[in-house]
Formats: C-alpha cells, structure tokens, sequence
C-alpha cells in the first residue's frame, strides 16, 4: 500500500471498498476512464456510476493520486474546476455541488490533515487503508469510513515528525513570533542550526502549516494546527518525565508557596490556562520544575501514586521557560506551551485547549511578539 501503488491498482481497490461500504440496494453499474475533452489535456483519470434504488445513478469522477498532500488540495480544486467547466459538468456550481456527480479524490494513503483541506475544497476522498468519504446530493448517498491514521509504508519525508527539543523550539518559536520570518532569523531564535530548520519547514510546508516563498521568507503560520499538529507527538505527562503528589494544604497554600520559591519552575495547564481564558481550574496542577524531589519538598508535596492533585513535569527542554509572564505572583508558561500541554492532558484538557486558543485568537497582540 505504499506510493508505488500504480494507479490502476489503486482504482480496482477503490472499486472494491465502495462496493463493501454501499448500502443495500445500491450498486456500481458501471466504470471505466474518462473522456478527454477537445480544449483541454486535463482530465479526470475515471468515473464511476452509482445506482441507487430510485434507479437514478449518480456520477463519480475519480481523480487517482499516488500521493497527496495537504497543501495540494487547493491546486487540485483550480484544475479540476477547469476541466469540469469545460465538459459542462459544472456551471458556477462549487466543486462536487453538481446534482447527480461528485469528485473523489484517491491514493494509497491521505492523512488527517489532508482528508480535511480535500473536504473543505469539496472533494470526496478514498485512501487503501479505508479513510473514505463520499457524497452524493442525487441520488442520496453518503459515506464516510475511518481507516489508518498513519501511513503504512511511509516515505523517508514522512518518517521526519515533530519529536525532540529542537522540534519544540521550532514550534514555539514559529507560533511565538509573528511572521515574517527568515530561515536563518527562525533558526537563531529556536537556537537550532539552519539545515535542521529547513528540514522542518519544508515538512511544515507540505502540511500546509506554513506558506513560505520561494528562497524567502516564511509569510504565514497557521499557528493553531500547528500546535494541534504538535500535540500528536508531544505530551508534558510522559511517564519518564513526570512525578506526582498531594498538595495536603490545598491550592491557596500551593500558589503561595510558588511565589517564595527560589528554584525554577513555570506552570502549565488548567490553571495557567485559566489566567487568560474561562477555564476553569481541574484538580490536577501542572508544574515544570527542573528538580522535582527538591521542588516537591519546598512546596511541601507528598509522593503518592494515587489521588494526586499536582504534577512534577521535568521539562523536555528549557524552551518551556521561555517567553513564560507573571499571573498573580506565580510564573507561567506561554499560551502556546499552555495550549500544547492541555492538548496532551487527560479529562477535560483537550476541551480547555481549544478555549484557550481561540481566546489565542481574538488576543493575539497578547501574548505573540
């Protein structure tokens, strides 16, 4: 299933999966390649009918990838648009908002990120590991099925991921500053060398988190997929990094503590969250601390391994501290550690993310320099 599959593989594959997942009464009756029109040399690479039972069939036009990234899904939408207006598919109609016809895009494998920019662009979309989703206004038709959330047989570019403390600093630094932003500029500010940098960026580049011109500089980051992207492989609560403990005396004597304690430390989490959005604080407390047995003794915490109310994490690297603000005495992180670290935190942490990056949103002037 990986991106040597040849594109008549991957069609009679599609065929066989649309025919699994078709509803009773519902077939493929028939199938084959498309026409080319006269004007132009662009064409869809297939179609398929669909029979429902009304009897009325509907179209689908296959366009077969071997591969398929985020930030094509807006060229595919301009190309096919031009083939459909020339066939007379489509006048004025948005993309697969023709009666009776949709577009489905398939390859072996589509990511998340890339289902949602095809979906968006009004493309359906069919991958070999099962990710499908297709619909049809006339007759009615829907379906939409999950398979694997990474490929299987990933490429060497693939294999490049978001893990490690220069990733972090990258990210931060992307989400922390305001673009524009020089390759050279970016790297100084992460404190990473510039080849690694580029390496990242063009990753970025192809996930459509940041727009970068040709030897130029970065124009654009679309700082909360970003973080959200970040949080599939970054979690302040990794076993080997955290320890846990009771706060006996509550809260109220834990943030006092904080402000008289000479060691370094930041929070995070739902009550670092709290000080700039509605959220409101869990029972757990998240703090960075470079030492956790001796910060845990200053604060007076108690090791337990359950009904612990405060958590120890050592930070994966100093970039955590950096750009942190005072909120009521105590020091913080910086939304954007914030936001990633909830993003990686159990219960409600995921939901108070999100509130905690749109309120990133509206107030951007903030906390971004």
């Amino acid at each position: 299933m990986g991106n040597t599959v040849q594109p008549g593989n991957i069609m009679e594959a599609l065929q066989r999966q649309l025919t699994e997942k078709l509803p009773a009464g519902w077939r493929i009756v028939e199938s084959g390649p498309a026409g080319r029109p006269d004007r132009l040399d662009r064409r869809v690479d297939a179609t398929l009918k669909i029979r429902g039972p009304s009897g009325k069939p509907g179209l689908v036009l296959v366009e077969i990838k071997t591969r398929v990234e985020p930030k094509d899904a807006a060229m595919l939408k301009n190309e096919l648009e031009s083939y459909l207006r020339i066939t007379g598919r489509q006048a004025r109609r948005p993309l697969g908002d023709a009666p009776g016809s949709a577009v489905l895009i398939a390859a072996p494998f589509l990511s998340a990120r890339t289902q949602a920019g095809l979906k968006a662009m009004g493309f359906g979309y069919a991958d070999l590991t099962g990710n499908i989703r297709l619909s049809l206004s006339e007759p009615g038709l829907f379906i939409e099925t999950t398979g694997a959330a990474r490929n299987p047989v990933p490429t060497s570019r693939e294999r490049k991921s978001l893990r490690g403390p220069k990733a972090g600093r990258l990210v931060r630094a992307l989400c922390d500053f305001r673009p524009p932003l020089g390759l050279r500029e970016l790297a100084k500010r992460a404190g990473i060398d510039a080849g690694y940098a580029s390496r990242i960026i063009d990753l970025l580049d192809r996930d459509a988190l940041v727009v970068r011109k040709e030897r130029g500089p970065i124009t654009t980051v679309d700082w909360p997929a970003l973080i959200r992207r970040w949080s599939e492989e970054y979690s302040p609560l990794r076993p080997e990094r955290v320890s846990w403990y009771l706060a006996p005396r509550g809260m109220g004597s834990l943030l006092e503590k904080l402000k008289g304690l000479s060691l370094r430390y930041a929070v995070s989490g739902s009550w670092a969250a709290s000080q700039f959005a509605p959220v409101s604080p869990t029972r757990l407390f998240l703090c960075y601390a470079d030492d956790a047995p001796d910060t845990a003794r200053l604060l007076d915490l108690r090791r337990t391994e359950t009904g612990a109310n405060v958590a120890l994490a050592v930070p994966f690297d100093p970039v955590v501290y950096e750009r942190s603000v005072e909120k009521q005495g105590v020091r913080v992180v910086a939304p954007s550690q914030v936001a990633v670290d909830l993003l990686g935190s159990p219960g409600r942490g995921p939901n108070e993310a999100e509130t905690l990056i749109e309120w990133m949103r509206e107030n951007e002037n903030a906390w971004r320099t």
